[in-house]
C-alpha cells in the first residue's frame, strides 16, 4: 500500500522546526509573497477566549504535502496582527498543511489541511487555539473497560504519571471520575482534558447521554476531550448517542486497520495497518454531515462495509472546543493483543496499539511525542490474560 505523504505533524510536538523559520518580506502583518506560483491561500485564526480583534502573535506555517515542492526548500510563516489574519500569496498548486501557534505557548495549536488548484484564491475554515491542557479528568466505571481482562484500572493514571502528573484535583495532576454514582461531578473547566474510557457499562452511557449537553457545552466553548468511543465490549455497553458535533459510529467490528497518515505524531513510523482481534470496534459514519470543522482522519478501517471504509480515529473541531476520537480498544491492549510481528518491525501488534494509546495521550495534551517505535520485550502473562489474547470483545 503506498504511503500518503504527508507533512510533519510532528513539528507541532517538537517545535523544532517551526523556531527556525524565516519568513520572506513581508509589507503586512499576516501576508507573505511566497512567489513561487499563481494561487493565494489564506484565512484567520483565533484564540478562543478572547475578542477576534485581539488575535495577534499567532504564527501561521505553510508545510507542502510533496517533499518535491519548492515551498519546503524554505520556512514559510506569518505572524498575525490584532485581526489573525494570514495570506501566503503566489503559491504553487497542492495540498498544505496549515499550523498555528501562540508564540507565547499559552495556547494549543490549531492545524487543517486544505488544497488548492492552479491560478485558485482559497480561504480555510477558521482555526481556534484552544487552551493548554493543565488538568485531567478520567471517566472509567468501576470494574468496567476491559476489567475482566486483567487491565489495570489506573492504565490511563499510569501513563500520566509517567509522564510527570501526579493523582489529585490541582494542575499538572488527574483525577478519576465515575457517572453511576450519587451526585457525579460534572463541573468543568478551561484547560482540563476530559478523557472517556472505552467499553463502559450501559448506565455509564445512559447517564452520558441524558448529560451529553454539559459535555458537548464545555467542548462548543473551547474545551478538549479524548473519547475511546469503542463501545460493546466486555461491559456489553452500547452507545446509541453523539459525541460532541453530532458525531456518530455503527458498530462493526474490524480485526484490520490501516493508517491514513503516516507522518502524524501519533501514526508517525507505524506500519501501513495495524492487525488485532479486533483492530477497531466500528466506523465514523456521518462526519460528512455534522457540525464539526478541522476534521483530520489519521486511521480507517480495511474492511469497511464493501463500499466505504469508515474512519476509525479521527480529530475535529467543535465551535471553539477539541475532539480526539477512536473506536480502537487501545487501553485492552496494554496487557493483552496479538503478539505477532509486522514485517520489517521489531515490535508487536499489541505494542503498537499501546504505543498509539500513549502517543494520543502525549499529543493531545501538546507534549513532546517521539517517533520511535521501541521493540517489543518479551512479557509473561498469567494464565488468564493468555486466555483472554483472541479476542476482547
Amino acid at each position: 500500500m503506498k504511503k500518503l505523504i504527508l507533512f510533519s505533524l510532528i513539528l507541532i510536538v517538537l517545535g523544532i522546526f517551526l523556531s527556525g523559520c524565516t519568513p520572506t518580506t513581508s509589507t503586512n502583518p499576516g501576508e507573505v509573497n511566497v512567489d513561487l506560483g499563481n494561487s493565494t491561500l489564506k484565512g484567520v485564526v483565533n484564540y478562543f477566549d478572547k475578542p477576534i480583534n485581539q488575535s495577534a502573535n499567532i504564527k501561521v506555517t505553510l508545510i507542502a504535502e510533496s517533499e518535491d515542492s519548492p515551498v519546503n526548500l524554505n520556512s514559510y510563516y506569518v505572524i498575525t496582527g490584532n485581526n489573525g489574519f494570514y495570506e501566503f500569496k503566489n503559491i504553487p498548486s497542492g495540498t498544505y498543511l496549515l499550523i498555528a501557534q501562540d508564540v507565547n505557548k499559552n495556547y494549543q495549536p490549531a492545524n487543517i489541511i486544505l488544497t488548492i488548484g492552479e491560478n485558485e484564491t482559497k480561504t480555510a475554515e477558521t482555526m481556534i487555539l484552544t487552551k493548554v491542557i493543565k488538568h485531567v479528568i478520567i471517566f472509567r466505571e468501576s470494574g468496567s473497560a476491559w476489567n475482566e481482562a486483567g487491565i489495570p484500572e489506573t492504565v490511563i493514571g499510569d501513563i500520566l504519571s509517567s509522564i510527570g502528573m501526579t493523582q489529585g484535583t490541582g494542575q499538572n495532576q488527574y483525577e478519576y471520575r465515575t457517572l453511576t454514582g450519587e451526585n457525579p461531578n460534572l463541573s468543568f473547566n478551561m484547560g482540563d482534558l476530559i478523557i472517556v474510557e472505552g467499553d463502559q457499562p450501559q448506565a455509564f452511557y445512559d447517564i452520558y447521554t441524558t448529560n451529553k449537553t454539559i459535555f458537548d457545552n464545555f467542548v462548543y466553548n473551547g474545551g478538549t476531550i479524548f473519547w475511546i468511543a469503542c463501545d460493546m465490549g466486555w461491559a456489553s455497553g452500547n452507545f446509541t448517542s453523539t459525541l460532541p458535533g453530532g458525531v456518530t459510529w455503527r458498530d462493526s467490528y474490524d480485526s484490520y486497520n490501516d493508517i491514513v497518515y503516516f507522518e502524524h505524531p501519533i501514526t508517525k513510523n507505524f506500519p501501513t495497518q495495524l492487525y488485532g482481534n479486533y483492530a477497531s470496534h466500528g466506523g465514523f459514519d456521518n462526519l460528512n454531515s455534522t457540525n464539526i470543522a478541522n476534521l483530520m482522519i489519521y486511521v480507517k478501517e480495511t474492511t469497511g462495509d464493501g463500499s466505504i471504509q469508515y474512519p476509525t480515529y479521527v480529530e475535529y473541531r467543535y465551535n471553539m472546543g477539541r475532539v480526539l476520537a477512536t473506536t480502537s480498544p487501545l487501553e485492552w491492549y496494554v496487557v493483552n493483543g496479538n503478539m505477532s510481528i509486522p514485517e520489517g518491525y521489531s515490535t508487536t501488534y499489541k505494542d503498537l496499539f499501546k504505543l498509539m494509546l500513549v502517543r494520543s495521550i502525549k499529543y493531545i495534551m501538546n507534549l513532546e511525542v517521539s517517533p520511535d517505535i521501541p521493540p517489543s520485550v518479551e512479557s509473561v502473562y498469567d494464565q488468564k490474560i493468555k486466555l483472554n489474547l483472541n479476542s476482547h470483545k
